[in-house]
């Protein structure tokens, strides 16, 4: 591992989701110097199909809002680099961020890695993820035309799922843990009307079967125990997200126990210089416009932070 630069960044923002794109927005705007690490742009909103619910739009599919947020982070020339977190540590007034490869510094970090989506951990799973088993139909489903496959889940990203699915094939099994699907009405009703979608409540999937691909699973009906197989082609998992905190932190850090980072309401943590934004947080809830937003504090209070630290010479700190 070696030390990409010795100056520190005046602050380093870990993603670029909504949180940490308009985060970083906000300190270029400040002219900072500051670095964004991550191995993806857009996090979860470029998995949304229709955002009808982000100022401004009255309807977006999700890689649009996403691609907008880019050209914004472009236009600042932020410097973006793809690789993968290791470790935030806090050493003197300094904090070493390190990666797969390489070691930065920066006077201040924000963290905004954001939420994965949630794995259903059993046997199968991890060796078919990408050949059947997935966790996002965008851009994804016609991989399924005309073959049968199961969506697991019953909130309202498993009702999308089907509904984009329905498009494409006409034997789909949902299988729900609850006693019912759990999303919108509306999109209950759109559900049930379909001949072809057969729904098992209060089911899980405990195993996925094949060798080179999807063949098949296993469900267990959770309150008798019973077994049966059934013949799919595709795994939808939909069962909520987790938070990214896949790296190691400072142990004074405060995380609660849904392994969200504590903040206060201007998105600052315990740990002075280190602040937190969007779906990795606390904060009660979790769409794109929050994030957004919660990003623009974060930036506005590492600012603040570093402000106290040093005052300005010449234009930078």
């Amino acid at each position: 591992m070696k030390e990409a630069s010795i100056v520190p960044y005046d602050c380093i923002v870990v993603g670029a989701g909504p949180a940490g794109i308009t985060a970083s927005i906000y300190l270029a705007r400040k002219n900072l110097d500051i670095l964004v690490l991550t191995l993806d742009i857009g996090g979860q909103a470029k998995l949304s199909t229709d955002v009808e619910n982000y100022t401004g739009f009255t309807m977006i599919p999700g890689s649009e809002l996403v691609k907008r947020f880019e050209e914004h982070l472009n236009a600042f020339k932020v410097k973006v680099i793809n690789e993968r977190v290791k470790a935030v540590k806090k050493e003197n007034e300094l904090f070493k961020v390190e990666t797969q490869g390489n070691v930065y510094w920066a006077k201040s970090v924000i963290i905004a890695s954001g939420k994965k989506p949630r794995s259903l951990n059993v046997p199968g799973e991890e060796k078919l993820v990408g050949k059947g088993v997935i966790y996002s139909t965008l851009f994804n489903a016609p991989f399924f035309k005309d073959k049968p496959v199961a969506v697991v889940g019953g909130g309202n990203s498993a009702m999308q799922a089907i509904l984009e699915l329905s498009k494409v094939t006409q034997k789909i099994y949902v299988i729900n843990i609850a006693q019912d699907l759990t999303g919108d009405e509306i999109l209950k009703e759109k559900i049930k009307k379909m001949s072809f979608v057969k729904i098992f409540n209060n089911c899980k999937v405990v195993e996925i079967k094949g060798e080179n691909r999807v063949e098949g699973i296993e469900v267990e009906n959770v309150k008798t125990k019973e077994r049966f197989s059934l013949e799919v082609r595709g795994v939808i998992v939909l069962i909520g997200l987790v938070p990214s905190l896949d790296f190691e932190l400072p142990k004074e850090l405060k995380i609660n126990e849904r392994n969200e980072i504590d903040v206060d309401q201007n998105c600052c943590t315990n740990i002075p210089g280190l602040f937190a934004a969007g779906d990795i947080t606390d904060v009660k809830w979790k769409q794109i416009i929050i994030a957004a937003g919660e990003g623009a504090k974060a930036a506005l209070s590492a600012y603040e932070y570093l402000m106290s630290k040093k005052e300005f010479v010449d234009g930078k700190f």
